[in-house]
């Protein structure tokens, strides 16, 4: 895999990152997955974990930068933290495949689907679940392979790839086909027929059909928020409504946030709204007190039957915004409907929870924010695999484009394309039987975990074994702050417990497992100035971002002024970096390093702060990561903590955008 002044193992890197960016839109070439990641895979064979995490890394780097191309529109620094992020998740592919396999290369055609399916369900949930562009998603126009969805979703079908893909590299690598890979053979070609087997035959005359309605205004979202323009919107909606039901629609979807107010508290918009529909059921998006971004469905009078809350809000774009708690399933006159928004439908997981007990999907997004870009495009192909996986016919309603009326089967039966402005109405079957996937398929997913981390559990116990002491210094040193901070949430404290209490743990797990000089005069210096830079830029990239799109990002002044309040922010912040940066970091990389360290102290940060709104915990996960880096450099953790608090105090501050 070698020759002279060439790097042949790079190369191959970059070229599987090369063939990822092309599976999706645009240009779309969904077929290239079934080789895509041989480079790879060729690359890293024979390789240490270490060597292959930095393959992986690169063909994640490439991937995913192509892929998230879209997202300079929020900022060129955005796309870059998210791509150097993200890019993790295919190093860790990498490195848990060199780790597993080792020198078994046959073990390989297991240990490759398995731990690529771990890792996109790791990568797929939690508060910083970035479901985006999964491998199977990059077969939602493969008519050959798309009823494998039903049942085992997205991330089977992820696997069924990736095995495919090891097998290939198995044969160009020269390697005899051996038993075990013509049972891999016969597996995909068994799944395959059992798909077909299951998958049933939609036509025109076959079961129950609802005449559905999407209405697209194509309106600006700049506009949308512009009070002057609201009576115009409005207005349009009623035409479009009176349009759809006109075309026989008994059910008509408006878009996310269509109505640029609280439909809830306006009686009188409600009834003009059911004036329009004259008897159909409307799914409105619209405004929600909290404030909260929501639907209600009104019945033939302009009753509400039903609400719905957008439950995964999009970080930093919904900044300010209340997650929902309704149901996202309810039942009208025409149908009983499962319900989602937006960013919601790229999540497996949440919409297989919306389509059980519902007869048909209905979706509301608005795309308009991605601009002229790849980004609709990649958000509408995510609603195609969801209604395969769910055997629902979705009903996709976008504000500036695309919607789609989409069968059980993946068929699009009608779409508006982006910038037009009009009413797309079409039968869709109703009813269907639940899907093997929703049954018992999406249980794969959190298998394929429990194997992988199974698998994984003789090389971490032996490598407990011979770090038995530092282990316990790591467990105390987490143990002792989360004690306390679980004991306060048990207790009832809203805001966990008090500061002083948690902050007087952290400084007992410091004093307790701290080794070494956590404080150096002039590391602290430097720590201090770079920490400052740190949380700056970050800061004034968020600024530059909401400005582009006419938000200003206010800069609140904490609790007592930003003297004494911030005195109080640096000393809680110095807490807890010598508690993360200090104890954590320094048990961790005494077992495995620096990167260790990093990886378990920015998890111990996140985990901290669950359950916070979603910018924190991304705030925690990107500064922890580079104060990771700072304290490797500098061999200081104090000096962290005027970065920590006055960066935290500035991101708090989103809470008041709106």
């Amino acid at each position: 895999m070698s020759g002279p002044g060439l790097p042949i193992r790079p190369i191959g890197a970059l070229l599987s990152g090369l063939l990822l960016v092309l599976l999706f839109p645009a240009p779309d070439l969904g077929w290239l997955a079934w080789v895509s990641l041989i480079p790879l895979l060729l690359a890293i064979d024979g390789q240490s974990p270490r060597t292959a995490f930095r393959l992986g890394y690169l063909t994640g780097l490439v991937a995913f930068g192509g892929t998230l191309l879209w997202m300079r529109l929020f900022t060129v620094a955005a796309w870059l933290l998210v791509t150097i992020i993200t890019a993790a998740y295919i190093g860790a592919f990498a490195a848990g495949v060199r780790l597993l396999a080792g020198a078994r290369r046959a073990a390989g055609l297991w240990v490759v689907p398995l731990s690529w399916v771990a890792i996109e369900v790791i990568r797929s949930v939690g508060p910083i679940g970035f479901p985006w562009a999964l491998l199977g998603l990059s077969q939602y126009r493969t008519p050959l392979v798309l009823p494998l969805a039903r049942i085992i979703g997205v991330f089977g079908l992820s696997g069924v790839i990736v095995l495919v893909n090891t097998i290939g590299a198995h044969l160009i690598a020269g390697r005899r086909v051996t038993l075990a890979a013509a049972a891999s053979y016969l597996l995909v070609i068994g799944v395959v027929t059992a798909a077909y087997l299951t998958n049933p035959t939609v036509t025109p005359d076959s079961g129950p059909k609802l005449t559905a309605a999407v209405l697209q205004p194509n309106v600006s979202p700049m506009a949308r928020v512009d009070p002057a323009v609201a009576p115009l919107t409005i207005s349009g909606l009623l035409v479009l409504t009176t349009e759809a039901r006109r075309n026989g629609a008994a059910l008509i979807v408006y878009p996310e946030s269509a109505v640029p107010a609280d439909l809830a508290a306006m009686a009188n918009l409600r009834e003009s709204i059911a004036r329009a529909a004259d008897g159909a059921v409307v799914v409105a998006g619209s405004l929600m007190s909290g404030p909260r971004n929501g639907l209600v469905v009104l019945n033939a009078q302009g009753g509400i039957i039903g609400r719905y809350a957008k439950r995964r809000l999009v970080p930093f774009g919904e900044a300010g915004i209340l997650p929902g708690e309704f149901p996202p399933t309810v039942v009208t006159p025409v149908a009983t409907i499962g319900l989602a928004i937006c960013y919601e439908s790229a999540h497996p997981f949440m919409i297989r929870s919306a389509a059980s007990g519902a007869d048909v999907i209905a979706l509301l997004t608005n795309d308009g924010w991605f601009g002229r870009s790849s980004g609709p495009a990649q958000h509408a192909a995510h609603a195609v695999l969801r209604a395969v996986e769910t055997g629902r016919s979705l009903i996709r309603a976008a504000n500036t484009g695309t919607s789609m009326l989409i069968w059980p089967d993946g068929t699009v039966a009608g779409a508006l394309p982006e910038g037009r402005h009009g009413v797309l109405v079409a039968a869709v079957p109703v009813g269907m039987p639940p899907t093997p996937y929703v049954r018992w398929g999406w249980l794969l997913g959190p298998f394929a975990v429990a194997v992988w981390l199974g698998a994984v559990a003789p090389q971490a116990v032996g490598v407990l074994r011979r770090h038995s002491v530092e282990f316990l210094r790591l467990a105390a040193a987490i143990l002792i702050p989360g004690v306390v901070w679980l004991g306060g949430r048990a207790a009832g404290f809203d805001e966990g417990i008090p500061r002083l209490l948690l902050i007087t743990a952290m400084l007992g797990a410091i004093a307790a497992v701290g080794r070494g000089r956590l404080f150096r005069p002039r590391g602290a210096l430097v720590s201090a100035g770079l920490s400052l830079a740190v949380a700056g830029v970050l800061v004034a990239v968020m600024q530059m971002g909401y400005a582009q799109y006419g938000m200003r990002m206010p800069l609140v002044a904490p609790i007592g002024g930003w003297v004494w309040g911030g005195l109080q922010l640096i000393a809680g912040g110095i807490a807890l970096e010598g508690w993360l940066r200090g104890a954590v970091f320094g048990s961790a990389a005494r077992i495995g390093g620096w990167v260790l360290g990093a990886v378990i102290s920015t998890i111990i940060g996140i985990l901290a702060h669950w359950g916070l709104p979603q910018e924190i915990v991304y705030w925690h996960l990107v500064t922890g990561l580079a104060f990771s880096v700072i304290r490797a450099r500098t061999g200081d953790a104090v000096g962290l903590g005027i970065g920590r608090g006055l960066g935290d105090a500035a991101v708090m501050s989103l809470a008041g955008l709106r």
